[in-house]
């Protein structure tokens, strides 16, 4: 079997749950380093159907790191949420937003679209742990910061920066 052709094939047709199962115990039975190398062509084809696939096939921690930093440079505002999706409940906040901070640059953005959708996937499908709501808004202020961000008013901007500067006023008081 030519599994990178049947993962092409698959993703350019309509879903089905059996072929999907079986598909993900081959990738499965594949060495770590070598599933992504099957996945990744058919991104192309089809990012939805791919990611759902990305997402269940147990890679590597460095391949969804990867894959996150690919979604920040193809995606758009509304497909963004595909690429977190696939990618953040692999890899964990802390190491998203290191993501995120080094791929900062201003609005529009694979970044900042991410950043726009990132409260979205806390109620969604994995929450933001309180001790880090600060550092989410750090990284809100950095981006704001590069060019304004279009879905931030005024009292969003003062509630971001009253949130970021508790976590500095607990680091001082300590010292």
């Amino acid at each position: 079997m030519n599994l990178p052709a049947e993962i092409r094939a698959y993703v350019t047709e309509r879903r089905d749950s059996k072929r999907e199962r079986d598909l993900l115990h081959a990738i499965r039975a594949l060495p770590r380093a070598e599933r992504l190398q099957a996945l990744a062509p058919s991104l192309e084809l089809n990012a939805r159907t791919t990611l759902e696939l990305i997402d269940r096939a147990q890679l590597p921690q460095s391949d969804y790191s990867e894959i996150l930093k690919r979604g920040l440079r193809e995606a758009d505002a509304s497909s963004v949420t595909l690429w977190l999706r696939a990618t953040v409940p692999h890899l964990g906040w802390r190491k998203v937003f290191q993501i995120l901070r080094k791929a900062a640059a201003p609005w529009p953005s694979g970044g900042a679209f991410a950043i726009y959708h990132l409260p979205y996937c806390f109620a969604e499908f994995l929450r933001l742990p309180s001790q880090l709501q600060p550092e989410f808004c750090r990284l809100i202020e950095m981006y704001d910061g590069l060019a304004p961000l279009p879905f931030l008013d005024r009292e969003k901007r003062k509630t971001i920066a009253e949130t970021a500067r508790r976590k500095s006023d607990r680091r001082t008081s300590h010292d």
